[in-house]
């Protein structure tokens, strides 16, 4: 009689553990959306009289990034390029009132995608790092993170159980996807004296060619850090695929330039971590509230 009265009380607990998830899971898919603006949109001139002007100030930077998600890094890379237009078409896509569809991929796990057309993204330059918190299990903000390999926009990513890591298009991965930031490490973690650029491109030329090639191989598992080494090619994640790349691609020179992008420095490492490292500095928000970032 014990015994069944114990079997019950563990297969009820179960019972209202998994309906929680679920319950969770479903709040998670309701409350999904996509973070604009509620101030006023700059018109095109009001907003070109201050990208054009010769030396911005840092509250020029400032109101261009409350208009257009792009930090000081995004504007100047935007000027290199000559990329009014392309500032222009941000600015739109910031200020867009947009829809949401989930998107169910496995058992309690969905990824919140937009549903028009996918977000303007700023010039991006091999070794950037890309993170959105779109993809959720249960209610848990587990997020997505690849390194951008190209300037074309093509990525490197750890996607999923059965499938080997490989490449993408950031504008699939994260341009339709209801929120990303676009990071860089910062330089002065990344050259001897930080101020070296050609040092600086080098080693993030190293870094993602080490991700590429070396780690291409390794098998996805979403507990990396868990059941296997968190410091071991045992297996990987993609949050765990760009930490370890960052920590280990520099070894052969006895670790100077090795990153440890894990904020938290707990088993599991998760993009959340990543966004809030020292080390890396934002270029371009979209979709997330500037003032809390990711939650």
């Amino acid at each position: 009689m014990i015994a069944l009265t114990v079997a019950g009380v563990i297969a009820a607990a179960i019972g209202f553990t998994v309906l929680g998830f679920f319950i969770a899971f479903g709040v998670s898919d309701i409350s999904a959306y996509v973070w604009r603006p509620s101030y006023e949109m700059l018109s095109e001139e009001e907003l070109k009289a201050v990208y054009d002007k010769s030396e911005l100030t840092e509250a020029d930077y400032e109101l261009l990034f409350e208009q257009t998600g792009l930090t000081r890094l995004g504007i100047e890379r935007a000027k290199m390029k000559n990329g009014w237009a392309r500032v222009l078409s941000i600015q739109k896509s910031y200020f867009k009132e947009r829809g949401v569809k989930n998107e169910l991929y496995a058992p309690l796990v969905c990824t919140d995608l937009l549903s028009g057309d996918p977000a303007e993204m700023i010039y991006l330059e091999r070794g950037d790092i890309l993170i959105t918190s779109s993809t959720h299990f249960s209610g848990f903000r587990i997020g997505h993170s690849a390194i951008v390999t190209s300037s074309t926009g093509r990525v490197f990513q750890s996607n999923q159980v059965g499938i080997a890591n490989g490449y993408a298009t950031a504008a699939e991965m994260f341009g339709n996807r209801i929120n990303f930031m676009v990071l860089r490490i910062k330089p002065e973690y990344f050259s001897e004296s930080g101020l070296d650029d050609s040092e600086y491109r080098n080693n993030l030329d190293r870094v993602t060619s080490f991700i590429e090639d070396d780690l291409k191989d390794m098998p996805y598992s979403v507990f990396t850090g868990v059941f296997t080494k968190k410091d071991s090619t045992a297996s990987t994640s993609c949050s765990h695929l760009l930490w370890y790349g960052f920590k280990h691609f520099d070894d052969e020179n006895g670790g100077r330039f090795n990153l440890d992008l894990d904020s938290n420095g707990r088993l599991l490492v998760m993009p959340k971590n990543i966004s809030e490292s020292p080390y890396v500095e934002l270029v371009q928000t979209f979709g997330f509230d500037p003032d809390k970032m990711y939650e």
